[in-house]
């Protein structure tokens, strides 16, 4: 599993934070950033993503009683589980010049 120091996870969700918000689309569907994370997915920091558009789940209460229409919501660690490197995901909904940035708080 890769690790980062303190210092770049500090460093990486400082980056992250204006930009929530962001919208973009991801393997065709509609996504918006909407909180990062300091312990997500693994123990690294991560991001919370929100499905855009129409298709809404219920949300059921405690009772399992329907009460409202939610957008459904992911984590997702901001590296990949593969490669050390940023998800996916990222790469894809991210500026560019922010995944140049975080690429090269990887490297140090």
């Amino acid at each position: 599993m890769a690790m980062l120091t303190t210092e770049q996870s500090t460093r990486m969700i400082d980056l992250l934070a204006p930009l929530i918000g962001i919208q973009g689309e991801v393997d065709g569907c509609m996504v918006e950033l909407v909180e990062v994370l300091d312990e997500g997915p693994r123990g690294l920091p991560g991001v919370a993503l929100m499905s855009m558009g129409a298709e809404r789940s219920i949300q059921a209460n405690q009772y399992g009683n329907p009460l409202c229409r939610h957008s459904e919501i992911r984590t997702l660690s901001l590296l990949s589980e593969v490669e050390r490197d940023l998800h996916p995901v990222l790469r894809q909904l991210l500026p560019e010049s922010v995944v140049a940035e975080l690429r090269g708080l990887l490297t140090e």
